[in-house]
């Protein structure tokens, strides 16, 4: 499974893979329709990432096969951990939504847990 989604107001998309990677496109300079992968992340999950949701405020949350919620921040060409939430839920974390600064999670364990980030 595989989970993309897109930088709000901007031009820019986020997509997540099986092969526990994450990837910033951004449009090729030479053709509109066109996108390149510009920045890579991998080796913070263990497992597959199910899902990725880019928020408003910049920030990349990550749902995985290994129980956890990751947060990036992406500075320049550049892809930060901000947070890592082990143990979010008792089993995969399949899906995450941001509204705001909350994150909505859910998981194999059958519960939409809510998290608050404090900036």
């Amino acid at each position: 499974s595989s989970g993309i989604n897109a930088e709000y107001g901007g031009d820019k998309f986020v997509s997540c893979s099986d092969d526990r990677t994450l990837r910033i496109w951004c449009k090729d300079d030479t053709k509109n329709t066109k996108y390149a992968c510009k920045s890579s992340v991998c080796g913070f999950h263990n497992r597959p990432i199910y899902d990725v949701s880019w928020g408003r405020h910049g920030y990349i949350a990550t749902a995985a096969g290994d129980n956890a919620i990751r947060v990036f921040e992406q500075q320049g060409s550049s892809v930060l951990l901000a947070h890592l939430q082990e143990d979010a839920h008792q089993g995969d974390v399949n899906c995450v939504r941001w509204k705001g600064n909350l994150l909505a999670s859910c998981g194999d364990d059958e519960t939409v847990r809510i998290w608050s980030l404090e900036t």
